[in-house]
């Protein structure tokens, strides 16, 4: 059972991980919507706006991703956080702004 204050994207993982790859179908996102206003209490948001929403968090988690991948590892002489540390700081030289998305990118990275 998923908790009261779900958010989008662990709700996002929760059906990914029951019904597959979400192939960003209206009926995936139909579910999602459902599900996030069953969890939020009401019907605020659309289904469109949840998928829009999604998606821009998801690009930014895939571009910090990418970054991270590229961070070179002095040959293992670096640790998780330092990689992390020189990922936030790259992100920010490319895009001008701070990566807001680590937990996020946390949940939903497989």
């Amino acid at each position: 059972m998923l908790e009261k204050g779900i958010t989008l994207c662990e709700l996002w993982v929760a059906i990914r991980e029951n019904e597959g790859p979400p192939l960003n179908t209206s009926p995936f996102w139909e579910h999602v919507h459902q599900e996030f206003c069953n969890h939020r209490g009401d019907a605020i948001r659309h289904k469109h706006a949840l998928y829009s929403r999604f998606r821009m968090i998801h690009v930014e988690c895939m571009r910090f991703e990418a970054i991270l991948n590229n961070v070179d590892h002095d040959d293992g002489e670096l640790n998780e956080g330092d990689v992390i540390q020189i990922a936030y700081v790259e992100y920010h030289n490319m895009f001008g702004c701070d990566f807001k998305h680590y937990v996020v990118w946390q949940i939903t990275r497989f």
